[in-house]
């Protein structure tokens, strides 16, 4: 990173799910309000159903579709799509189409 531009981010296999992938960019270590990250998702496969009990999680769809569970029902996304999880609430990510889902998601206040 040189100064406040990311230019040579990579992606690094999600902790649990298979065939999600992440790219972090910004987080603790820049301010105490928000962290963000680029998610990959390949064809068919998801981010496993969750909560976070602290942060609000933001999403923009950067390419692709998919559906977002929100809360017990899963609904469609597509590229330009914003949605939130709010603080609490179990939401879960598939990407059901034919191409890779790429999203940029926001964590306020960030993840710890």
């Amino acid at each position: 990173m040189s100064g406040n531009i990311i230019q040579d981010g990579k992606y690094i296999k999600h902790s649990t799910d298979e065939g999600v992938f992440v790219k972090h960019y910004f987080g603790l270590g820049d301010n105490d309000r928000l962290n963000n990250v680029e998610i990959l998702i390949i064809p068919g496969h998801q981010i496993s159903p969750h909560k976070h009990d602290n942060s609000t999680e933001f999403f923009y769809v950067a390419s692709g579709q998919g559906e977002f569970l929100d809360g017990d029902e899963w609904k469609p996304i597509k590229k330009s799509d914003a949605f939130k999880a709010p603080i609490g609430r179990t939401h879960g990510i598939m990407n059901s189409g034919i191409d890779m889902l790429v999203l940029l998601a926001a964590f306020s206040p960030p993840i710890r």
